[in-house]
């Protein structure tokens, strides 16, 4: 085979080292990270059978892949011993493979996988705990290795949070920005140009789009990061009733979540996929230890409802919950869901719940708004999804498990 150089920053000269189990590779835009990580693929993709999974938290189509990307490098340095298929990429002389899978929506298809020796995960600030502790036990080859590649989005992005913070062993971090590319002459004027105006008009935006610092929490930010830290650290008697609160999903990418609580301290949660309802009634049975009695707090719109009449087919205490109803204080907030978000930041201060990096990032990052008349509004999921969040469905579930029940009346929350 043709020897052809191919040029790898100074800054990324560990991705070859062997000895590290993980990489990760973060920082702003342009600063050349998955450029760089798609060559290094490609270079030992050449020299020795391989098998290299490329994935991501969530993939639609091969368009949300890094399949292009890897077909542009390949295409830029000539190489003729690849076939470029239309969702795989195969080198004809070593018979390496690249193979391109999301994670949420193929669990069983990524948990089934054998023989992964490079597993490179782009966007790796959208994963959730669950997704990374999915992948990195299925990456079992003998010396695999897995490389994350992200822009900080929050200071507690669950990779960045396990891997950098928490400082996993066998782990190799880079952080970068623009400047190894304009150091190296691979930073375009166009970009040059929008950093630029990025630096002199928005300095905070600057710093988390060309820097990779994390998002700081807005001001508009309903529930303190401190606060939520603090509950997270917090010890306090069991002492209360057993509630528990449902957020419900079906055969989609949003999660099925239960949460349950002994007064104000948090005592149980259970996190779910793909469930049918009397798949979810089985398993809320086992969760609630068969007592009818237990106050269950069940999101009564879409699917829910359905959950909601079985529960109460099978003699549960079920209280249906529609987020979009009615509030009890309608001078004061726009709907139920505000209402309860601002029940919960006035109670946060005295709870007690689990260390969990996802709901950090639920309950931190939702914001709200003064409406025409003076009320508070929650922003809603479509909006919140749309600055780049999943949906917050561990903090729902949180929010229906704590919202005090008796300050509502059933005509305005059972639609």
């Amino acid at each position: 085979m043709a020897t052809t150089k191919i040029q790898i920053p100074q800054e990324f000269k560990e991705l070859f080292n062997p000895y590290w189990r993980y990489f990760l590779v973060y920082g702003g835009r342009g600063s050349l990270k998955s450029h760089t990580v798609a060559r290094r693929l490609v270079i030992v993709a050449r020299e020795r059978k391989v098998r290299i999974l490329c994935t991501r938290e969530l993939q639609k189509s091969i368009k949300d892949s890094v399949h292009k990307l890897i077909a542009d490098i390949i295409s830029e340095y000539g190489f003729t011993d690849f076939e470029v298929q239309k969702d795989a990429i195969r080198n004809t002389v070593t018979g390496s493979e690249f193979i391109f899978t999301g994670i949420r929506n193929n669990t069983n298809e990524i948990k089934s996988m054998e023989g992964i020796d490079f597993c490179w995960c782009e966007e790796a600030h959208a994963l959730t705990e669950a997704s990374i502790d999915i992948l990195t036990p299925t990456i079992r080859k003998p010396g695999s290795q897995i490389i994350f590649t992200y822009n900080r989005l929050n200071e507690l992005d669950p990779i960045h949070s396990k891997f950098v913070i928490n400082k996993k062993a066998k782990t190799c971090v880079i952080n970068v920005n623009y400047e190894v590319a304009i150091k190296y002459g691979w930073f375009p004027d166009v970009l040059q140009q929008e950093m630029e105006l990025d630096k002199l008009e928005n300095p905070s935006l600057y710093a988390h789009k060309w820097l990779g610092e994390p998002l700081s929490q807005t001001d508009t930010a309903i529930i303190s990061r401190d606060a939520i830290i603090n509950a997270m650290q917090r010890t306090i008697k069991p002492e209360g009733a057993i509630e528990i609160g449902v957020d419900v999903a079906r055969m989609g990418g949003d999660r099925t979540v239960f949460f349950k609580r002994k007064g104000l301290r948090q005592e149980n949660k259970r996190i779910y996929s793909k469930l049918r309802t009397t798949e979810v009634c089985d398993k809320l049975e086992m969760f609630a230890d068969f007592d009818k009695e237990v106050l269950i707090k069940v999101d009564d719109t879409g699917v829910g409802g359905g959950v909601t009449d079985e529960m109460m087919e099978r003699g549960y205490n079920v209280m249906p919950i529609n987020f979009g109803a009615k509030a009890s204080d309608p001078d004061k907030y726009t709907n139920l869901i505000s209402e309860a978000w601002f029940y919960i930041q006035s109670h946060i201060n005295e709870m007690q719940l689990d260390m969990d990096t996802d709901l950090i990032m639920e309950l931190s990052s939702r914001q709200w708004k003064m409406d025409a008349k003076g009320r508070r509004a929650v922003e809603s999921k479509d909006d919140y999804k749309k600055r780049g969040f999943r949906s917050p469905d561990i903090a729902d579930a949180l929010i229906l498990c704590y919202y005090s029940g008796n300050t509502l009346d059933m005509d305005d929350i059972y639609l």
